[in-house]
């Protein structure tokens, strides 16, 4: 739960509501920045009730396991903040096949896809010896990337040092995007007005 007391201040600050996805990990071990989240006025999503590579050829995986793992993080949000979790997921990684997106029709879910990666993740490879982007530099390669309707995913911590370093830093980028006229919105924002 690193940084989301940060983050939620920040997006007050700015008034903007944002989209938020948990998985079943983040609710065992936060269960009180779950309940901070529900408590506001941001749009829950699901984030599967694992964290794993759902493509991993490790793994066989069908559609029934996906609906039954999408109903389980369901449930465990409902038990832990008497709320509904938004019908919107994506899984882990943002990867995607066939038995995803038939899964999220079956359980009437809309599959969350980014179009911009904010390489957030390559902070991790720093302690392998790759070097990864600076925040600064993150933020240009969004500004670079970003274009109407765009879905930004913003990593809170992880408990390694730079994992999300992007979100101690919303402010920013909320700064880069206003200034260029851009307004921030909950994805199912997006989604109303890419149907209209």
């Amino acid at each position: 739960a690193e940084g989301l007391t940060e983050v939620l201040r920040i997006l007050n600050d700015y008034n903007i509501d944002a989209t938020f996805f948990v998985n079943g990990n983040f609710m065992r071990h936060n269960p009180e920045a779950v309940q901070e989240l529900a408590m506001s006025s941001h749009e829950i999503g699901s984030l599967f009730y694992a964290y794993f590579n759902m493509t991993d050829s490790r793994y066989r995986l069908d559609k029934e396991f996906i609906k039954r793992g999408l109903a389980r993080n369901e449930d465990d949000y409902y038990a832990l903040t008497g709320k509904e979790l938004a019908l919107l997921w994506h899984a882990p990684y943002y990867v995607v096949n066939t038995d995803i997106i038939d899964a999220s029709i079956d359980m009437n879910y809309t599959y969350v896809n980014r179009d911009i990666d904010p390489l957030e993740w390559a902070w991790a490879m720093q302690d392998y010896g790759r070097s990864g982007l600076s925040v600064p530099q993150m933020v240009e390669k969004i500004m670079t990337e970003k274009k109407p309707g765009s879905v930004i995913p913003i990593r809170l911590g992880e408990g390694k040092e730079g994992v999300g370093a992007l979100y101690s830093n919303l402010d920013l980028l909320l700064n880069n995007l206003m200034e260029m006229g851009y307004s921030i919105v909950p994805v199912s924002v997006l989604l109303d007005r890419a149907r209209r």
